[in-house]
């Protein structure tokens, strides 16, 4: 029987940063794995596969299908084992299988709330409590977590995306010369995978004996406290929150030098690494060779202006909504304050709801025995899976100029920061999407820091025009993975749609419809001021047949 290959890792061109990162994590795998976006068709999954092959049978390479159930990412009880052997012997779920080795998720942007919850916990924690009727067990799970994922195709939560120690982005070659050279290395590999195999059996041969030197090494190699304070200031630089970067600077920097056989750091290999560290965690990178560069023209010329907002608009935490908006979004008045806040529906959605019909796989083993021994015909009887909901409030921000006008976006500042902090203890998850030029960006994932919210809710600028059907195409993103039932939709515009399509509003219309029509509470509110109004805002609300207010009581 022939050997089966797969494709060598040494026999890919290009793409020499992933190929570097990944082998940085086999020197020192707590540096926490590699995140590669970018372009479908460029390799990735065929590299992570050549790695594991080179290393050999004992560095597992194991595929988390992003619709994996419960049972095959965890572990099971044997049932067969159970019913005919009376012995109870735990399956291992594709976690554990990865011990050692590589967990390997394609399109991990994807992957449902449930498993990115499991995979956090994991990745911290070395390992997890498998708990099964009658068993619970610890099941190591120390892995090199290697994600792929198209941006386009919707982000990564950032939970998730901090867990990656490394990043690269990836692109298709655009040399003639690589391109035809890919191809005919694919063809020949193809046609006879053991021949092209035997073409790099030296060079594979070699690269392992790389990755085993240098991880003998690793420890011994040395750390100057410059390089130490080279790292603490690029992580300043970038504004990286938490301490994760500063120390995974330094391991990959030390992974490197070990890998090439060096015994000491250098600041110039700092500066090679820097990227695949930093740019994941940071909204916007600056290489090092930047840093020390002037850039106050540059501030001056690129940032847009906010609109004029009242001297004490930060510190104005008593303002007063209007009747209009108290009565069209149900404000809850109730607090001896009087303080006014967007009434969030949190309190009837926090409860168990059953899983998707897919998720329906977790076998009930004491059930299915009790079955079995009563009727002696073996049926495999399944749990009725529920998850914990979470509301997830999403605020659609018109940040187009027209918004620049009456101070519209400083009030709207004020309304979104009322109801943040109005709700402390809640199990609530904010998220902020926002018009950019002509198209729209999400300007903060889902999360329940609400300081962050607030931070990023006061840095909001007006500019540029409205695309309100990108925005909405924005939110669908964030809904990829998300139980559209404990989702609330609130739309800050004043419907004055001019980017997107020949006929824009129609076209924001039609993306709403496509997308988001399952979201079941979804508020229009109309900015528009002034003594003339055209009423578009309204107009797309009865459109769309949702709930619509207005704050033009102010």
């Amino acid at each position: 029987m022939k050997p089966k290959y797969t494709y060598p890792f040494t026999a890919i061109p290009d793409q020499e940063d992933l190929k570097l990162c990944l082998l940085l994590n086999l020197v020192d795998p707590s540096i926490g794995g590699v995140l590669a976006t970018g372009d479908k068709g460029t390799a990735k999954t065929t590299m992570v596969r050549g790695l594991s092959q080179l290393m050999g049978e004992d560095f597992p390479f194991v595929n988390l299908p992003i619709g994996a159930t419960e049972d095959r990412v965890l572990g099971s009880i044997n049932l067969e084992a159970l019913i005919n052997q009376k012995t109870t012997i735990v399956d291992k779920g594709l976690l554990a299988q990865a011990h050692q080795g590589f967990l390997y998720i394609d399109e991990v942007n994807l992957l449902n709330d449930y498993l990115m919850d499991v995979l956090l916990d994991a990745s911290a924690t070395g390992g997890y409590h498998l708990e099964r009727e009658g068993v619970s067990q610890w099941m190591d799970s120390r892995f090199c977590l290697v994600g792929t994922m198209n941006p386009e195709e919707g982000a990564l939560r950032p939970q998730l995306l901090d867990r990656f120690g490394l990043s690269v982005t990836i692109q298709t070659p655009k040399e003639i010369e690589t391109r035809t050279k890919i191809a005919m290395q694919r063809i020949s590999f193809d046609s006879d995978p053991i021949a092209f195999y035997n073409q790099f059996q030296e060079e594979e041969q070699a690269i392992k004996h790389q990755v085993i030197l240098a991880k003998k090494k690793l420890n011994a190699v040395a750390i100057p406290e410059l390089v130490q304070e080279q790292c603490a200031a690029l992580t300043i630089a970038n504004q990286v929150e938490g301490m994760r970067a500063d120390i995974l600077l330094l391991k990959t920097a030390r992974a490197y030098a070990a890998f090439y056989n060096e015994k000491l750091v250098t600041t110039e290999m700092v500066d090679t690494i820097a990227p695949f560290v930093l740019q994941h965690r940071t909204k916007e990178y600056t290489p090092p060779s930047d840093q020390n560069k002037e850039n106050t023209s540059d501030t001056e010329n690129h940032t847009p202006k906010e609109e004029t907002a009242p001297q004490n608009e930060q510190n104005n935490t008593a303002f007063q909504l209007p009747k209009a908006v108290q009565q069209g979004l149900k404000f809850s008045a109730s607090r001896a304050t009087k303080k006014q806040e967007i009434l969030l529906d949190s309190q009837q959605k926090l409860h168990s709801v059953a899983y998707p019909a897919e998720r329906q796989q977790e076998i009930s083993v004491l059930r299915s025995v009790k079955q079995y021994l009563k009727t002696g015909k073996f049926a495999t009887v399944y749990k009725q899976a529920t998850q914990k909901a979470t509301a997830r409030i999403i605020f659609l921000v018109d940040t187009s100029a027209s918004m620049a006008l009456d101070q519209q976006m400083a009030y709207l500042k004020g309304i979104i920061e009322k109801t943040i902090t109005s709700y402390p203890l809640q199990k609530i998850q904010y998220a902020i999407v926002g018009l950019q030029d002509t198209t729209a960006k999400i300007i903060q994932e889902f999360t329940s820091n609400t300081q962050e919210i607030s931070n990023i809710n006061h840095q909001l600028r007006t500019g540029g025009k409205t695309n309100l059907g990108a925005a909405f195409f924005k939110v669908y993103e964030l809904l990829r993975s998300v139980n559209t039932q404990t989702v609330q939709l609130f739309v800050f515009t004043d419907g004055k749609i001019n980017a997107g399509a020949e006929n824009p509003f129609q076209y924001a219309v039609s993306i709403y419809k496509k997308y988001l029509a399952r979201i079941q509470k979804t508020t229009v509110i109309d900015t528009e001021t002034g003594f003339v109004r055209l009423g578009k805002a309204r107009q797309l609300a009865e459109q769309l047949k949702l709930k619509y207010t207005t704050v033009s009581g102010f």
